[in-house]
């Protein structure tokens, strides 16, 4: 048995062997454990590495910014539309989509996109804001309200959303609720245009609206146009109580 090992050691070396050296008891309990043992095939395994949801979405975002420099509109919107079909819940996606379609006048396939966004999503601020703001644009002031009345982000965070609200509430007849968002606002910040939007609701409710206008006059942000309407309301509020 020491002589067949020693036999398969050296042709396993490459030691040379002559003829009539080898000859082996093909009896030997080793060779048949070798014979009966064949070598094993190399095997080559493929993994197919397939990449996350978030490597998706950020090479399809960079592939969109891409196209859009080099003034491909179209060929980003195809991009970000098929990311969608196949990742509905890319919100921050869909709001890219639903820009490219509004600036180039697309303004239907804008509102439905964000409208199909918020069946899945309907808690969602920024698709909200982003359709609201279409309506407004529209002057459906109306169908803004509504669509910003249908959830209830935390106004700390969401100023825009609340100052949008109370503005669409203005401009639709609804003063009555735009007051106190206003005041909610007011609280938060000092701005012109709210001080004017109180304004203009409490004269529109035959409420005392002379401090809101003095703010708003008062304010730093508010436009020309805006303060020169205001000056005039006051100028013309203090000759009516003159007289």
């Amino acid at each position: 048995m020491h002589k067949a090992i020693g036999t398969v050691v050296m042709l396993l070396l490459g030691a040379p062997l002559q003829a009539e050296e080898f000859q082996p008891d093909w009896q030997d309990p080793v060779w048949a454990e070798l014979m009966a043992a064949p070598p094993a095939a190399s095997e080559l395994h493929i993994a197919e590495i397939k990449p996350s949801r978030e490597d998706e979405l950020r090479e399809s975002r960079h592939a969109a910014e891409l196209a859009l420099v080099a003034g491909d509109w179209s060929g980003a919107e195809r991009i970000l539309m098929t990311t969608l079909a196949s990742h509905p819940d890319a919100h921050a996606l869909r709001l890219k989509l639903a820009s490219l379609l509004y600036g180039r006048g697309a303004l239907d396939s804008a509102r439905t996109l964000l409208q199909q966004g918020l069946k899945a999503a309907p808690e969602h601020p920024s698709l909200r804001l982003t359709l609201a703001r279409i309506l407004a644009g529209e002057q459906r002031h109306a169908a803004a309200w509504k669509v910003l009345d249908g959830a209830a982000p935390v106004l700390a965070e969401h100023l825009d959303y609340y100052a949008l609200k109370a503005e669409a509430g203005r401009r639709s007849n609804r003063c009555d609720a735009a007051i106190p968002l206003y005041r909610q606002l007011l609280t938060r910040q000092d701005s012109g245009p709210w001080w004017l939007g109180l304004g203009l609701c409490q004269r529109s409710l035959d409420q005392d609206y002379t401090h809101a206008f003095e703010q708003a006059r008062a304010s730093v942000d508010l436009g020309v146009a805006s303060l020169q309407f205001v000056e005039q309301q006051l100028e013309h509020h203090a000759t009516t109580q003159t007289h």
